[in-house]
């Protein structure tokens, strides 16, 4: 079985779901779901993105089995915007 698919049914164990509610939040049905699984088929960006969303969990973790912690997904952004708020005030000074 793909790691993508272990990370998943592992994170549906911590969260105490299922495959069945799994499907259901990202709106696709449960035969789909256990299609995918069972032929070891990776799902497209979209219906990853929305795994990952209903996991609580970023997609590069499914897929590589690290940055789990979505405050990481947006500490470049974060440090940008900083470095850009630095700069406006230096400027008004």
């Amino acid at each position: 079985m793909l790691d993508f698919w272990l990370r998943v049914k592992d994170k549906l164990d911590f969260q105490d779901a299922t495959q069945r509610d799994l499907a259901q939040n990202i709106n696709e049905s449960y035969n789909t779901l256990q299609s995918w699984i069972n032929r070891d088929r990776l799902p497209n960006a979209e219906q990853a993105v929305k795994i990952a969303d209903a996991l609580n969990t970023s997609v590069e973790f499914l897929v590589t089995g690290k940055s789990n912690n979505r405050k990481n997904d947006h500490s470049k952004t974060v440090k940008l915007l900083e470095e850009a708020i630095e700069n406006l005030q230096k400027e008004m000074q």
